[in-house]
């Protein structure tokens, strides 16, 4: 839950610093790029709470988190790069998508994770994996293109503004 309060936190954050020159999925990417790199610096300052989403007989389980946590901060950097973001948002969900399992387990053997509650919250994780696989997608999303002579589409919320 921590992760989704960082990640509301830093999109609103995208929000209120570029409301006048970005749409929504910029914030929502400027935002998760943040959120990326927090949970990437977590992994590797205090990886005990993530090397217990693994089962013992996972392999190099160090070498896991610690890996997962450079690719985190890496995703979340290339997130930043507007040459990038559909890139590191399909690989981002790709990469969300291969770390879910260690989610389920944590909820099917009832691992007691330092730093969580249990009870249902392991349980309430699995579906906001979902939603950042989502959020991955929807704010890196290729642009349409513009055929020449066109005119971009405008955004919601301008339109509405001139409408009125």
């Amino acid at each position: 839950m921590l992760f989704s309060l960082i990640l509301v936190i830093a999109t609103i954050v995208a929000w209120v610093l570029g409301r006048r020159s970005s749409a929504w999925p910029d914030h929502a990417r400027r935002g998760l790029a943040a959120a990326m790199v927090v949970a990437g610096a977590a992994h590797l300052l205090g990886p005990e709470p993530f090397l217990q989403h693994l089962p013992a007989w996972v392999p190099a389980r160090n070498a896991l988190v610690y890996g997962s946590g450079l690719v985190e901060i890496g995703l979340g950097m290339a997130l930043l790069s507007p040459a990038r973001r559909v890139a590191a948002g399909r690989l981002l969900a790709l990469f969300l998508l291969a770390v879910w399992p260690a989610n389920f387990y944590v909820a099917l053997a009832g691992v007691d994770v330092a730093g969580q509650p249990g009870g249902i919250y392991p349980w309430l994780r699995l579906p906001l994996q979902v939603l950042f696989i989502g959020w991955a997608l929807w704010s890196t999303r290729p642009s349409v293109p513009v055929a020449p002579g066109e005119a971009p589409e405008a955004p919601a919320t301008a339109t509405a503004i001139t409408a009125a």
